[in-house]
């Protein structure tokens, strides 16, 4: 008789041979990532995508404050020789047993609260590393993993390995949603020319509102005040927004706070955070929750206090981020890492993004699923399943 067995805990790390001089560790502990840290980040420097929710601090933050009770994790790493070459987050989140087998279902870090594409992280040339870490999970003893990675661009190693003719992985890979960026040009009158007249007059409107203000001020990456200091304002102004009427605010769930706190501190230590506030009539009226790597800004979380919503907060604070950015010159695109209808008003550029499961490598069990998932049962099982994660988030 099949039976679901919530509480699953993954077996202690197995025997396993890579290829060459390959090393795979298989860290389960937050402690065991730290010891990671400076090799993991640069790798990130040196990958081709380069995205914050790949990095040690958001992975290490989300693997202390986001697993479930009935959940398991386990963060693979691959080195040759002395150099990290690949990084393989995943979360155990279910299995299912029959005759001593069980089919087990894997995921890598994934929260619609926190933003997805979390993928294999890899030297660029290097994307076939995930083969081997596939490899590696498909060795736990009597088990067949399933791994479900949501939400990737094209570009993401996973993506890039499944275009390459002979790759022996069997995984099946479909469009599930979008991002969109600004793309930053070096001069402002560009950028400008870009958007509508009216949208513009908007804008002017909303910063003459402002001024009106004595003590505006609009900080762009602030670094004079401490993490908890900037963490404080942020939760404030988020909260006082239609996400707090709601509770689903940062502020409104403490693991969540948790999560923002960690990562914020560790984004911080290795010079990535950003903070963007406007602040005036005593107050903070809007703020940014961001990261930088290499030459592209992610904003993570967004906040206004909509009191001031007639002043259009967060377009004006946008527009200044924006200002900000090509003075300095050190920015190619924002990233909104999201698909929202206000997008519309900034000429943004879109990036699809994909769904990737990788299937066990057994013949018939492998088969049968790529079968399945393709069908029209198989579609809405997906959905439904995207929409629990929804909700528990």
């Amino acid at each position: 008789m099949k039976a679901e067995l919530r509480c699953m805990l993954l077996p202690e790390p197995w025997r396993f041979i890579p290829p060459d001089d390959l090393r795979i560790l298989d860290v389960r502990s937050v402690d065991g990532l730290a010891d990671h840290e400076q090799a993991w980040n640069r790798l990130l420097l040196d990958s081709s995508t380069a995205s914050p929710m790949m990095s040690y601090a958001h992975i290490s933050a989300f693997m202390e404050t986001q697993i479930k009770e009935s959940e398991s994790w386990l963060c693979l790493f691959a080195y040759e020789r002395d150099q990290l070459i690949g990084v393989l987050p995943v979360i155990a989140a279910r299995s299912f047993g029959a005759l001593g087998y069980r089919l087990i279902m894997m995921k890598t870090p994934f929260d619609l609260m926190h933003t997805g594409s979390v993928d294999c992280l890899t030297l660029p040339g290097r994307e076939g590393l995930i083969e081997i870490f596939a490899d590696y999970l498909s060795r736990m003893p009597r088990t067949w993993p399933v791994i479900r990675i949501r939400e990737i661009p094209e570009r993401s190693p996973t993506m890039v390995h499944l275009a390459k003719p002979g790759r022996r992985l069997a995984a099946i890979a479909f469009l599930s949603a979008a991002e969109n960026y600004i793309e930053v040009p070096s001069d402002l009158t560009v950028f400008h020319h870009r958007l509508s007249s009216k949208f513009k007059a908007q804008l002017r409107r909303g910063l003459k509102k402002l001024q009106e203000f004595p003590d505006l001020r609009f900080l762009c990456r602030d670094e004079n005040r401490s993490v908890d200091e900037n963490m404080r304002r942020f939760e404030s102004v988020e909260h006082a927004g239609w996400k707090g009427r709601e509770n689903t605010s940062v502020k409104a769930m403490p693991a969540n706070a948790r999560f923002c706190q960690l990562a914020a501190e560790r984004y911080a230590t290795a010079g990535w955070m950003e903070w963007n506030f406007m602040e005036g009539d005593g107050t903070t009226i809007g703020a940014h929750y961001a990261v930088r790597v290499r030459r592209t800004v992610y904003l993570l979380k967004i906040g206004y206090d909509e009191r001031y919503s007639k002043t259009t907060p967060g377009n004006v604070l946008l527009e200044k981020v924006v200002e900000h950015a090509i003075a300095a010159g050190d920015v190619d695109e924002i990233s909104l890492v999201a698909d929202c209808a206000w997008h519309s008003h900034w000429a943004m550029k879109r990036r699809e993004l994909h769904d990737v499961i990788i299937l066990p490598p057994v013949p018939f069990i492998s088969s049968w699923l790529a079968r399945f998932m393709v069908t029209n049962t198989g579609r809405k099982l997906l959905d439904r399943l995207r929409k629990r994660e929804g909700e528990a988030s």
